[in-house]
């Protein structure tokens, strides 16, 4: 009696940890769909001030679709990890990076940053062909 008291409990234990591990693996896999692919962007911090007009935006968005600045596509890699930059006009200037995942969520971050001329600029007021 004991004894097939054991193996039904082991039986039951066994069940239980099967059916949780596989119930484990599926909301792991399903979480990007339900929450959607994490978006992570380095560049400066929002709100800076910027010497220069170039920022180089870097980041990751595992099993994105398509990833966009200020609208212009990006291209991915196979880990999801992502390069490109912004020339930012002197003054105010607001950069969005976007993401579409495989399952059509979208997520965005917006960067406001401000650019200060360059000094490297050429200005020559008093050539003789500008007349």
């Amino acid at each position: 009696m004991k004894k097939i008291i054991k193996r039904i409990t082991l039986l039951t234990i066994l069940t239980g940890v099967l059916v949780t591990g596989f119930l484990g693996l599926v909301l792991y896999n399903v979480k990007d769909m339900l929450f959607g692919t994490p978006l992570v962007v380095n560049a400066m911090t929002d709100g800076s001030n910027i010497d220069g007009t170039f920022v180089p935006i870097t980041g990751s968005a595992v099993h994105a679709a398509h990833i966009t600045i200020n609208g212009r596509p990006i291209g991915i890699d196979r880990q999801g990890n992502f390069a490109d930059g912004v020339i930012l006009s002197p003054g105010y200037n607001i950069v969005e990076v976007a993401e579409t995942d495989q399952f059509g969520k979208e997520k965005t971050k917006t960067y406001h940053w401000v650019a200060s001329a360059s000094p490297t600029v050429a200005d020559n007021s008093a050539s003789p062909y500008q007349r």
